[in-house]
């Protein structure tokens, strides 16, 4: 049995056993369970969305608009409350794409291209404006 023990075969493969066993030790104990519905992100979502389309609904315009097609404070909020989480997402999406006073640097790099195209074809053609 002695002889067993001693043998360099049973040396590396205890070795082995102790570097596995303590590389196992190190491994993270995983632990799941249930998740209730109030903190999943469904609703944490919705209450953003819901905030983003009733900041929108406060503008002087929106309420003017709103009110000249006839609908009261009462019956917007009946309105938004029915309004699916993912209609609702959409709206607030789109209402946070809108620019409020328009992009007018789209403008100015429209206006300056036509002024280089202008410039170009002038001076492609050989003619010159003096401004007096």
């Amino acid at each position: 049995m002695q002889s067993i023990l001693s043998t360099m075969i049973m040396r590396h493969t205890a070795f082995l056993l102790i570097a596995v066993m303590t590389l196992f030790s190190f491994v993270p104990k995983a632990e799941a369970s249930l998740v209730p519905t109030s903190m999943t992100m469904s609703s944490e979502l919705r209450n953003q969305d819901l905030a983003s389309v009733q900041k929108v609904l406060e503008h002087k315009a929106v309420k003017a608009k709103l009110s000249a097609l006839g609908y009261s404070d009462a019956e917007i909020s009946e309105k938004l409350s029915a309004v699916s989480d993912s209609e609702l997402h959409s709206l607030a999406s789109q209402l946070n794409a809108l620019d409020a006073g328009g992009d007018g640097l789209g403008i100015i790099v429209t206006l300056l291209v036509i002024v280089l195209l202008v410039v170009v074809i002038l001076k492609l053609t050989d003619k010159t404006i003096s401004i007096r």
